[in-house]
Formats: C-alpha cells, sequence, structure tokens
C-alpha cells in the first residue's frame, strides 16, 4: 500500500462524512439528499476497493476488510432498497430485515471502522521498513 493512495482514501472519506451533513442540511428532500450521500459512498468505496485490490499485499490492508462491508452489505444494499421503495418513509424500510434507522446506524459504525482502519493504514505506511 502507498502511502498517498491511503492519504487519498482518508480524504475521500472526509469528503463522504462532510457531503453527507451538508446535502442533508441543504436538500430539503431526504430522499434526494440519501441517494446523492448514497451515490458518493457506492462510488468512493468501490473506487478504494478497486485500487487495493491492485496491490500486491491487498490482504495485509486493514482498510479492505471493512470496507468490504460497507460497501456490498451496506452502502449497495441501502441505496437499492431506498431507490425501489421511493414512496415508503425511511423509518418504515427495512434492509437485510432490519429497521431502516436501525441500520443507519449500524453503518455509521461500520463507516467509522473504514475511516479507523484506513488511519492504520495511513500510519503503517508511514513506517519504514528496518534496514537488513
Amino acid at each position: 500500500m502507498r502511502r498517498n493512495e491511503m492519504a487519498l482514501f482518508l480524504l475521500l472519506e472526509v469528503i463522504a462524512v462532510v457531503l453527507a451533513a451538508v446535502v442533508f442540511k441543504l436538500i430539503e428532500s431526504r430522499l434526494l439528499a440519501g441517494m446523492i450521500a448514497g451515490a458518493y459512498f457506492v462510488n468512493s468505496g468501490l473506487y478504494m476497493l478497486w485500487r487495493i485490490v491492485q496491490w500486491p499485499n491487498r490482504w495485509q490492508s486493514f482498510t479492505l476488510y471493512p470496507l468490504l462491508v460497507h460497501v456490498f452489505l451496506i452502502s449497495i444494499p441501502l441505496v437499492v432498497v431506498r431507490a425501489t421503495h421511493l414512496n415508503t418513509p425511511f423509518e418504515n424500510l427495512e434492509i437485510w430485515g432490519i429497521p431502516g434507522p436501525v441500520f443507519h446506524k449500524a453503518s455509521t459504525t461500520i463507516f467509522a471502522l473504514v475511516v479507523l482502519a484506513t488511519i492504520g493504514d495511513l500510519s503503517r505506511s508511514r513506517k519504514k521498513p528496518a534496514a537488513k
């Protein structure tokens, strides 16, 4: 893993948090705000996964594992369920049998793990290997 990519990943994650806060503040339609934020989470997550799978040491990345969960078990299912139930209030939705608000709270926790893992990988990438 390269330090500049890990720094980019952390930036993308910070942008995700800021973007979500801003769109929900500025856009009156919670559905539209959610779709914009969700699209960013899916696309940035897929981009990071695409980059990680190209690394020779990808399985050693802390970021890979929670990111896989966040993209494929959280973000994509949430966006798909929301997009296929446009007239249903979010509070009445279920994703994987979990009520929407509870699922969203869990997604926040998983995303926090992604950020922590990225910080861990960034920290490891800054350390120089021991001289032989």
